[in-house]
């Protein structure tokens, strides 16, 4: 008589009706572990009063034990210190609760092990521990992980997980044959079973060629209710519902039917002779989905010898409570059912797929978010000494394939000022973009000189105004701001200024006819010098804004002027009596032109001392011409990233790193969105209990402690370079630049052209013409873009509104909202600023973005402008209007919506009706 592993189980009196189930020969696992279950007795409750002989792990059941409550909090202290990165520290916390469980399930494994009846099925008392899910579709990476966990668990008793996906199978014969016990898991194919199976005989083959024992154990995974979730979904739309509720069981029958013909009949009757166990089949995703079906639906339906019934716990107590326990229902022949199914135009296997993929995406995103959550806890319960980095996948992406060896030659030519090393020197924007590579040297030569000029200009100043867009004002922003500068919009709440010689620095980079309102009315009492940056001295938006001001103040000796030589600025300033002009590289592309006057100028002329900034970016230029490592890993993963569809970069910032992960934005969307490519910088966002929200398919660059408390974004391991705060933020600028650039080449696209941009500009020009409103559409149409997204789909918020703390709160919400119940990725960018920077992305970069427009659809409020025939009114409705033309024009979805009365709760009230 066939008999299960566990039929000698302690507890097989406790609870009658899984006593039943035991005895029919399935075996019951819990599929659930935490700390909690561990000190509190409740497995020891589950094993003793509901026969449970095994315990499974995912990423989903730890993100709920490690990311809440406290049971982790004193160990995770500890960990944190120790500088491990996130990834560490998830794989710290959780062998040591599988190492607890494994010693809590060590009787019954002793007690089975050795057992005469129960040899053929393999004993029991096993816990199983998942390999990293981001490793799904690497089967060298996922070998290498699977030996590590067993050696770090190092208990007889504890089954490695491993992905049954194509890639995978190779490392799941080698675990096997080298003695590694391997659950083989997210199996929803009845071909892919058969080759899983096919690979444990052949490893089972090899121990016996070898003269090794035949004590290593498996189980494959296939799994149940999620078929019927897909399947039901599809008959739904086929008008089937007859058909509802039988693929699944069905699709498992035949699972059984494949296991054994291949373990209990002539293929494995040699091995089987000679004591070699059989891979046992566990049914996995037990838990019912439609509240129509019983909830013991998927373990009444599926008993049979050697077989394993793992349940999350409340399917465990329904079953405790209702199961009615019918032998050998697994072996009833699923042909009719197949058949009508496949009739009805069902095809299991393309459905399988679909589930491999969906199966895999389920385990990254709640894997990402305990990563992100440990990562925030660790730092907070470390204080300032944490160095927490959240995964490993950076060390493995910056050295896929030959990416580190490339991108190192890369950056060893861009330092050089070779530009062949990123295409062909002939090309426009390539060679002649190199001049950053040697500005903060040539900067830093003539900042003395700068520095006493600046002084004598804002000699009787008190504030000072930069009107620029973009490059031209992003750098600079952030530069003033790393310098203790007080750095305003022009709607910011209004501070005493700071102590000393240091003016506060207003940037205007809006055309609202509020935002530019709001900015006279601050400087009305005030004495400014405006700094009108543009690298082209073409700059719409501020030679809009300059025309404003000058002919308001009519004092063209409080404005200076920052731009290439011979530009039309440049003439116009020498014409109208500029107080001086500061001429940039042409050479220097305006998103790379952070360390020339564009970013120094204005901190000098607010009273700040950029020098440092300088030196520590000359300083590491020096370092990686000889040592190209830092940089070059960062390419190589951000380049590796895009190449394989994790193009989402993450960026958590504070309040006070927020101006600097705008900058970061526009230099790494605007370089590499172009030609179908790119990588979107995402802000992270966080819930009000500190969760982080975290899209499918994405990288992580969080922030760190570094010592001393200043804050930094260091996403590769080894370069701690990147602190916002001292002198270290020049290296961190100068390091990004390379890399982003590095990174580009790497993916094939110039990283100094914006070919797409001239498409929203053109657009802009004809609507302006014909002075066109924007197209406004019904909110209900936005609940409806959003609803429809699905990875690898990004939403992009994009507000031509005025600048306030209240929108940009409910935009982060709302965008975490979008990533919680899509998955995708969600931006938030004001028009026009944003036409400079990621708009560039949006049109030529990944063809995946939905777009929503909010505009102010009310009427009047123009602002007119000296020697112009329009207004700032005028020019913000045409650029709303014209990047909606441009965007259509390249297939992407835009919805535009009127949000002039209060943009902050129109955006609460989307994110509700998401929530419903």
């Amino acid at each position: 008589m066939e008999r299960s592993a566990v039929e000698s189980h302690p507890a097989t009196g406790a609870n009658s009706r899984l006593a039943a189930l035991v005895r029919a020969g399935t075996a019951v696992w819990v599929d659930d572990l935490d700390r909690a279950m561990l000190h509190g007795g409740e497995l020891d409750r589950l094993v003793e009063l509901n026969c449970v002989s095994g315990v499974t792990t995912n990423p989903a059941i730890f993100e709920r034990a490690l990311a809440a409550g406290r049971d982790y909090d004193d160990e995770l202290a500890e960990l944190a210190c120790s500088g491990q990165d996130a990834d560490a520290l998830v794989e710290a916390l959780t062998v040591s609760d599988v190492r607890a469980a494994c010693d809590r399930l060590a009787p019954i494994f002793a007690a089975s092990v050795d057992s005469a009846e129960t040899a053929l099925a393999g004993p029991d008392g096993f816990v199983s521990i998942e390999v990293s899910p981001h490793l799904a579709r690497d089967g060298e990476a996922t070998l290498s992980a699977a030996r590590r966990l067993w050696e770090l668990v190092a208990r007889p008793n504890v089954m490695i997980k491993i992905p049954g996906t194509e890639e995978g199978l190779a490392a799941i014969e080698e675990a096997l044959f080298e003695g590694i016990n391997v659950n083989v898991t997210l199996l929803f194919s009845v071909a892919t079973y058969e080759r899983v199976a096919e690979a444990y005989v052949r490893a089972m083959e090899r121990r016996a060629a070898a003269g090794r024992d035949f004590r290593v154990w498996s189980v494959a995974s296939f799994f149940v209710s999620r078929v019927d979730t897909e399947v039901d979904r599809r008959l739904r739309r086929l008008g089937r519902d007859d058909l509802r509720g039988r693929a699944a069981v069905a699709n498992a029958r035949a699972a059984y039917r494949a296991f054994e013909r291949i373990f209990l009949g002539e293929r494995f009757a040699a091995l089987r002779a000679r004591g070699c166990p059989v891979q046992r089949p566990l049914w996995a995703s037990t838990g019912v989905k439609d509240p129509a079906y019983p909830e013991t639906k998927y373990v009444a339906e599926l008993v049979a010898p050697y077989t394993v019934s793992t349940m999350p716990r409340a399917t465990l107590a329904a079953c405790a409570r209702e199961l009615e326990v019918t032998a050998d229902t697994a072996r009833i022949d699923p042909a009719d059912d197949l058949a009508a199914l496949a009739d009805a135009g069902i095809d299991l296997e393309e459905v399988a797929a679909v589930l491999l993929e969906e199966g895999i995406e389920k385990f990254v995103r709640p894997y990402e978010r305990t990563l992100t959550a440990v990562a925030r806890k660790a730092v907070a319960l470390a204080g300032t000494t944490a160095a927490v980095v959240p995964d490993r996948r950076w060390r493995t992406l910056a050295s896929a394939d030959d990416r580190r060896a490339e991108s190192e030659r890369i950056v060893r030519a861009l330092l050089a000022g070779d530009a062949s090393a990123l295409g062909d020197p002939s090309t426009p924007e390539l060679a002649d973009r190199l001049g950053w590579v040697r500005s903060p040297a040539r900067e830093l030569a003539v900042l003395g000189e700068r520095r006493s000029v600046c002084r004598e200009l804002a000699g009787d100043v008190d504030a000072v105004v930069l009107l620029g867009m973009g490059g031209s004002s992003l750098g600079a922003a952030a530069l003033a701001a790393a310098l203790g500068i007080e750095v305003h919009g022009p709607l910011a709440e209004q501070r005493p200024p700071s102590p000393g010689e240091r003016k506060p620095l207003y940037v205007l980079d809006s055309t609202h006819p509020r935002a530019v309102r709001a900015l006279e009315g601050v400087l009305e009492d005030k004495r400014p010098l405006f700094v009108v940056a543009s690298k082209s001295g073409t700059t719409v938006e501020t030679r809009a804004q300059m025309d404003y001001f000058l002919g308001r103040s009519g004092q063209p000796e409080r404005f200076v002027a920052i731009t290439d030589p011979g530009t039309p600025l440049d003439a116009d300033a020498r014409t109208q009596g500029f107080a001086h002009v500061f001429h940039g590289d042409p050479e220097i592309g305006g998103r790379y032109s952070v360390l020339s006057p564009f970013g120094t100028v204005p901190a000098l002329l607010c009273g700040g001392d950029p020098e440092p900034q300088l030196r520590a970016a000359v300083e590491l230029a020096e370092r990686l011409a000889d040592e190209p490592r830092p940089a070059a890993t960062l390419a190589a993963a951000l380049a590796t990233a895009a190449a394989e569809g994790s193009w989402r970069l993450l960026v958590a910032a504070g309040e006070s790193e927020r101006l600097l992960a705008l900058w970061l934005e526009q230099l790494i969307a605007e370089s590499s969105g172009k030609q179908g490519r790119g990588i979107l910088p995402v802000p992270l966002t966080a819930a009000e209990d500190g969760t982080l929200a975290t899209p499918s398919g994405a990288l992580l660059a969080l922030p760190v402690r570094a010592a001393g408390g200043a804050r930094a974004i260091a996403p590769v391991p080894g370069v701690p370079l990147a602190a916002v705060g001292g002198e270290a933020l020049g290296a961190a600028l100068y390091l990004w630049e390379v890399a982003t650039a590095a990174a580009c080449a790497l993916i094939g696209v110039n990283p100094f052209d914006q070919p797409n941009v001239q498409e929203a500009k053109d657009a802009s020009k004809r609507a302006l013409a014909r002075r066109e409103r924007p197209r406004c559409d019904e909110e209900a149409a936005a609940v409806q873009l959003i609803r429809a997204l699905a990875p690898p789909e990004y939403l992009a918020i994009q507000a031509y509104l005025p600048e306030s703390p209240e929108l940009d709160a409910a935009a982060s919400e709302l965008c975490r909202t979008v990533v919680e119940r899509t998955g995708c990725a969600a931006t938030f960018g004001y028009g026009p600023r944003y036409l400079h920077s990621t708009g560039q992305l949006h049109k030529g970069g990944p063809p995946v973005g939905a777009f929503l427009q909010l505009v102010d659809g009310s009427d009047g409020d123009e602002l007119a402008i000296a020697e112009r025939d329009h207004g700032f009114r005028a020019l913000i409705d045409a650029q709303a209007a014209g990047d909606r033309a441009a965007l259509e024009q390249r297939g992407r979805r835009v919805v535009t919506v009127a949000a002039d009365r209060d943009p902050a709760r129109l955006l609460r009230k989307l994110g509700d009706a998401l929530a419903t």
